[in-house]
């Protein structure tokens, strides 16, 4: 026997004023999003690129790392409204930052690019996603590169993966989605 869908009853005192909701974009946005929006998109002079922030603080080397992937830093002349940023700081070198002390870095890269190694991801992704071996194989490979032929055996033979995903439909990826439970 299967359940009833839940129910929810709000008194019509308690109810919003379809007006109220409507009156101004922002408001329709926060219901579509109630646990918060997704950043939203930096818009550069140069629309054929795409930016985000990289926060300095994960290590060291991080924004050195980013760089060399082909990640751009990015000055107040490249942003096409400095105001969609909200607080930022220029630092020293003249590249926008924020946060504490400045760890946050702007960085920007082609979207071509961004759209091909996404793809290459997914392509790794299907590839290897519910194929343990594979995963294992790439697994031991990659610690053998890094810390020597031993630790990489020592993976191959003491490690186990136990690999469990989920295949999400297409329709049901936006967090704005939602179900009601029966």
């Amino acid at each position: 026997m299967s359940k009833k869908p839940r129910v929810t009853v709000t008194e019509r005192d308690q109810q919003a004023d379809l007006k109220v909701l409507l009156s101004d974009p922002r408001y329709k946005a926060r219901l579509d999003n109630p646990f918060g929006a997704p950043s939203s998109p930096i818009a550069l002079k140069d629309q054929t690129r795409e930016c985000r922030w990289f926060n300095a603080a994960i290590q060291e080397d991080h924004i050195w790392r980013n760089k060399r992937k082909g990640w751009d830093q990015v000055k107040p002349t490249d942003v096409d409204d400095l105001e969609q940023l909200g607080g930022y700081s220029v630092s020293p070198e003249g590249f926008i930052v924020r946060g504490e002390r400045g760890r946050e870095i702007l960085m920007s890269m082609p979207k071509e690019v961004v759209r091909a190694v996404r793809a290459a991801k997914t392509e790794h992704n299907n590839r290897t996603v519910g194929r343990a071996g594979v995963l294992h194989d790439e697994l031991s490979a990659a610690v053998g590169n890094k810390y020597g032929d031993e630790a990489g055996q020592f993976v191959h033979t003491h490690v186990k993966l136990d690999e469990k995903y989920e295949v999400i439909p297409e329709d049901k990826r936006d967090y704005g989605v939602t179900s009601v439970k029966e």
